[in-house]
């Protein structure tokens, strides 16, 4: 049974730390498409005609960009008139880097560039993009300020298109009304496209999704580089594009029936738009009316608006307890001020929480140390019966009321907690750049200086000395080694797993010294 133990120990310590090596295992990044060159793309020559030629002639005469900045205390953006869509994107609280002279994240870079949320009418397979003129060239808002951006504009089809965008101070949330006037003498069928377009597409280097994501209300469909092209016919709770910090999102919000499409091109590229289906007798008008998010995956903000859009944030396996965790974590924060006080108070309420369970732990590993010399003599007087050994071995830790492998089970119980907070550091941008003090400036980052995790690797070495040995010498010598090895693996985790690590053992450490000074309880 001491070899069980140990195993079992030594294969719950295997998951904790190879949790993050099996996941990249498991989703490795893939290999991207290579673009296909525009000259291999091109048509032949008709008649002779050289192809340069014949591209100045096609060539659609330049049209007039008319730029308009919306400023909030949020973002900053550039609306252009060429469809009405996104032009930069730049959120005022989220840097690229932890640089002094860092830029401002511009999310037009990645989850909503060229020209996202434009508008482009289709009919008859032809596509139009709409060429509108702006109602202000700026709006500034200050707190608590709303303010409106109405684009109007003429399709060569004779439909009227106006595009009003509504923004409230403080929030990431556009709403977006869409009419259009059938001003023409024929009637019109089509549809009305609002697209979204991203440079991204697969899993990023860490394995986390990259590209569209619908929420269909009945799954979430995070769209790979296997499916080229997905689409549906009903209306979809939301529809978007990812990566593992930001999103960018169309939620529809009239009830008109709406198609929507999600694809990954060639080159790093991939797109998701809703449909909206148009029949326009002369004279007849038409209204969508729809909302978009471009912003960070911040899971409170995302939960308030209660309609999935917190699944976005990609908490892997053990999204049950990484959700409550950062619930928890946001909570202390706000109080707190800092994450990494966050982390320390939740290991500590942790360890209070299962302070029974370590009690009893240590003072049954303290009892099989004890009984050593008896198993020991058990194991040699009925060497060469094992099922006897077994049988007289689960009569003494009967008679001890003792439970062999009670003393792992801490260990095993902290596993899923261990893991959530992996999740949780990895991929809650509130943790993102988040500061703990002194040399630690991103406690989703490692410890530059590598100081917290030998640290760590210290108290781990201190307090597998202090825990009562329930082994023979030989497997007691492979236990010391595991310290050295946790704390190589650890030098490039998180430092924000380190510092739970690090303060869970200093916390153990001092429950070992109180029980183990505490005298054991008599048996009945």
């Amino acid at each position: 049974m001491d070899k069980r133990v140990l195993i079992a120990v030594i294969l719950s310590m295997g998951i904790l730390f190879f949790y993050p090596y099996l996941i990249q295992m498991i989703f490795p990044p893939q290999q991207r498409p290579q673009a296909v060159h525009k000259e291999e793309a091109a048509p032949s020559p008709v008649n002779g005609a050289p192809a340069q030629t014949r591209a100045a002639v096609a060539a659609p005469a330049p049209v007039k960009e008319d730029l308009t900045t919306v400023e909030t205390p949020l973002f900053k953006a550039g609306f252009t008139s060429l469809g009405g869509g996104v032009k930069s994107f730049e959120l005022k609280q989220y840097r690229s880097t932890l640089k002094a002279d860092s830029p401002v994240e511009d999310i037009a870079n990645t989850v909503a560039m060229s020209n996202s949320f434009k508008t482009d009418i289709i009919s008859n397979g032809v596509s139009e993009s709409v060429t509108f003129q702006p109602s202000s060239n700026g709006l500034v808002l200050g707190d608590n300020d709303t303010g409106e951006l109405t684009y109007t504009g003429t399709t060569k089809s004779g439909l009227r298109v106006e595009k009003k965008y509504f923004f409230t101070a403080g929030s990431y949330f556009i709403r977006t009304e869409l009419k259009i006037d059938n001003a023409s003498s024929h009637p019109f069928a089509g549809r009305a496209d609002i697209t979204l377009v991203s440079n991204l597409a697969g899993k990023d280097k860490y394995g986390y999704h990259t590209g569209p994501i619908i929420d269909t209300k009945e799954k979430l469909v995070r769209q790979t580089e296997k499916e080229a092209r997905k689409s549906g016919t009903d209306r979809p709770r939301w529809i978007g594009l990812e990566d593992k910090y930001f999103l960018s999102a169309i939620i529809p919000k009239t009830d008109t029936p709406v198609s929507w499409v999600g694809s990954v091109l060639a080159a790093d590229s991939s797109t998701a738009s809703v449909q909206v289906p148009l029949s326009l007798a002369p004279g007849a008008q038409a209204a969508y009316s729809y909302n978009t998010f471009l912003g960070p995956k911040e899971y409170d903000l995302l939960v308030k608006q209660k309609i999935g859009l917190e699944e976005a944030i990609e908490f892997g396996w053990f999204g049950f307890m990484a959700k409550p965790f950062l619930v928890v974590l946001n909570f202390f924060q706000r109080y707190l001020g800092n994450y990494g006080l966050a982390i320390i108070l939740i290991t500590v309420i942790i360890k209070i929480i299962f302070y029974p369970l370590t009690k009893h732990s240590l003072n049954s590993m303290k009892e099989m140390s004890k009984i050593q010399p008896q198993l020991a003599a058990l194991k040699e007087k009925y060497k060469d019966n094992k099922e006897k050994l077994n049988k007289e071995m689960m009569e003494l830790y009967k008679r001890y009321k003792i439970n062999p492998v009670g003393g792992c089970l801490p260990m095993i119980l902290q596993i899923p907690v261990f893991i959530a907070l992996y999740e949780v550091l990895y991929v809650a941008i509130e943790l993102r750049h988040a500061p703990l003090f002194l040399w630690i400036h991103d406690l989703s980052d490692k410890d530059p200086y590598y100081i917290t995790p030998v640290i760590m690797g210290a108290t781990m070495f201190i307090q597998q000395k202090m825990t009562p040995s329930t082994v023979d010498p030989n497997q007691a010598k492979i236990m010391l080694i595991m310290p050295v090895i946790f704390t190589f693996m650890f030098l490039n985790f998180p430092s924000g797993l380190v510092l739970y690590w690090l303060v869970n053992n200093v916390l153990s450490i001092a429950q070992q010294y109180y029980i183990q000074r505490a005298p054991s309880p008599a048996k009945a």
